[in-house]
């Protein structure tokens, strides 16, 4: 019987556990950045103005100025969000940031009352 050290052979295996997770978190971090950056690109321009009307309630209307302050609201934060992605996989800030930005995008997406009561 060949006797094998625990010690080399639990460290053998944690080496081997960190470099499969640093190989999955750099996948997963490229993944989500690549998918952040389309939808950053969508909302670029919408906030330039190059993407004039939205459907709302099935109905196509147009973005107005202060809507697209808006989107500039929300291009702005998937910027700071793909830069702490870059830099930090912290699962949870991620979560944070991810729900600021569904909010910040669920409230440019509301057409300003007062502009649609004319």
């Amino acid at each position: 019987m060949v006797k094998v050290s625990v010690n080399r052979f639990v460290s053998s295996r944690v080496v081997t556990i960190r470099n499969e997770v640093e190989a999955e978190t750099q996948r997963l971090r490229e993944r989500t950045l690549n998918k952040l950056e389309e939808i950053f690109k969508v909302v670029a321009k919408v906030a330039r103005g190059e993407i004039r009307h939205q459907r709302v309630n099935g109905k196509m209307v147009p973005i107005r100025l202060n809507q697209r302050r808006r989107w500039v609201r929300v291009a702005e934060h998937i910027a700071r969000t793909m830069n702490s992605i870059a830099s930090n996989i912290d699962e949870k800030e991620i979560h944070a940031q991810l729900n600021e930005l569904e909010r910040l995008i669920n409230e440019a997406q509301t057409i300003d009352q007062s502009t649609t009561k004319k």
